[in-house]
């Protein structure tokens, strides 16, 4: 055996075995073991990025060899990397808080370099601050169709395209997460509307302002209004607001409600004045749940203001309390006011049909039995609050105002006999037909008036 120095290095000749063995001194262990084993490393990352994400659910070891398993680290996840480290075979690992990953780019990827331009972690939603296109696809090669701006959407999970871009995983498809397109809601969205039904109602004053961030206020929409809303927008903080023709507003449910989808059938302004045309229910809440008195129909009610109850239905405040705005119970519009009472007329004379006809005082002015005078003077107190001139037909043929028989309209009372000494009175339903309270035998019908004509016509309303 002979011994010689090269270079600094010992080199030990085995003649007799034909194996020349060279030291490690100075030499990296990592690059060794990588070398010794022939490790392919073009499918991993060997130098640190800083972090990675998990384009699959990432197994976490407590030991650079893997071989003690301590958890899982999910699809998504964005990771600080601590170091590379190899094994002993010769991979290498991401060391992490957690423990080891591998560094394998089929599990992990390095993101994009202006990863903080993009949401990168989910509450499980995100507001479109602009129209988003959908993808079927994580690399967003597909286009499947739009999500509208203003639109709050369901995030099912994040996922990592094969260039490391973060992408909400959502029940359509694949949309960005970068921060120009969407914004994470405020952790409070639950107070909030986040869909337009196209108007919505004021439950307080409400503050107007020219821009989204609610930076510059320009006017108050009073409590009551009833408001158009063309879209929905989100604050830079993840606020929904009301984009309106005077500007933006909250949609805070404490200060607004969505009005019924039957609001078309109430008034939504206040008059000043309605006239009723039922009798109409008092309530001393505008929930109307605490009935406190009655308004006789026909009365003329002075209007306070609108409010709206909590499930959008709109409410007149009056000085005794809250009523009803529906349509079919008040009106403002005094050319149809007396035909709205006829009509009430009308319909609860038909509802009588069949009653009996009695001539006793207890019963013959209703509610269920009736003698001619005592039926059309409870038709109009009842339906119309109109009171007649007395209870017979002799003092009735002085309520309204005569009218020709070639003129009659749907409510005019028709009498039988001379003026003054009339013996029958009946309400004129229109086309020809008369009802009232007929004869013992026959009760509450319905005559064509072509067989038993009146003598005159009396107009109660105009």
């Amino acid at each position: 055996m002979r011994k010689s120095l090269i270079g600094g290095m010992v080199c030990l000749g085995l003649m007799s075995a034909g194996i020349t063995i060279v030291s490690t001194t100075n030499v990296s262990a990592s690059t060794t073991a990588a070398t010794a084993t022939k490790v392919d490393l073009s499918g991993y990352y060997t130098s640190n990025p800083g972090q990675v994400a998990m384009l699959t659910d990432a197994h976490v070891f407590s030991d650079v060899n893997m071989t003690k398993r301590s958890g899982t680290i999910p699809t998504g996840t964005l990771v600080k990397v601590q170091a590379v480290e190899y094994s002993s075979n010769g991979y290498p690992r991401f060391k992490v808080d957690s423990g080891y990953i591998t560094t394998n780019k089929t599990v992990v990827v390095v993101p994009t370099s202006n990863i903080g331009n993009y949401y990168t972690t989910t509450t499980g939603q995100t507001a479109a601050l602009i129209d988003l296109h959908v993808f079927s696809d994580v690399n967003m090669t597909k286009r499947t169709g739009t999500i509208a701006a203003g639109t709050l959407v369901k995030v099912l999970g994040i996922e990592y395209s094969s260039n490391g871009y973060p992408r909400f995983k959502t029940a359509s498809g694949y949309v960005t997460t970068g921060r120009t397109a969407v914004v994470q809601p405020t952790d409070r969205i639950a107070n909030y509307y986040t869909t337009n039904t196209g108007q919505i109602a004021a439950l307080i004053d409400l503050h107007v302002f020219s821009d989204v961030n609610m930076t510059k206020r320009t006017g108050t929409i009073a409590a009551g209004t009833l408001v158009k809303v063309q879209k929905i927008e989100y604050s830079s903080n993840g606020f929904p607001r009301y984009k309106t023709s005077a500007g933006y507003i909250t949609t805070d449910k404490a200060a607004m409600v969505q009005p019924t989808s039957k609001i078309a059938n109430y008034y939504t302004t206040n008059p000043g004045q309605v006239t009723a045309l039922i009798d109409l229910h008092v309530f001393s809440d505008v929930n109307m749940t605490k009935r406190t008195g009655t308004i006789p129909a026909g009365s003329l009610v002075k209007i306070q203001r609108i409010e709206y109850s909590s499930n959008g239905f709109p409410r007149y405040k009056t000085a005794d309390g809250y009523i009803t705005t529906g349509k079919t119970a008040v009106t403002f519009d005094v050319s149809s006011t007396n035909a709205a009472k006829i009509q009430q007329v009308i319909k609860l004379a038909k509802t009588k049909l069949g009653d009996p006809y009695t001539q006793s005082q207890a019963g013959r002015l209703g509610p269920n039995s009736f003698d001619c005078s005592g039926f059309v003077y409870y038709l109009y107190k009842t339906a119309a609050g109109v009171t007649l001139n007395g209870t017979v037909t002799t003092t009735e043929e002085k309520s309204g105002h005569e009218v020709s028989l070639n003129a009659l309209k749907p409510g005019d009372l028709l009498f039988y006999g001379t003026r003054g000494s009339t013996y029958h009175v009946g309400l004129y339903e229109g086309n020809g037909v008369m009802i009232h309270a007929s004869t013992p035998e026959d009760g509450v019908k319905e005559t064509q008036i072509q067989y038993y004509m009146p003598s005159f016509a009396r107009r109660i309303l105009d």
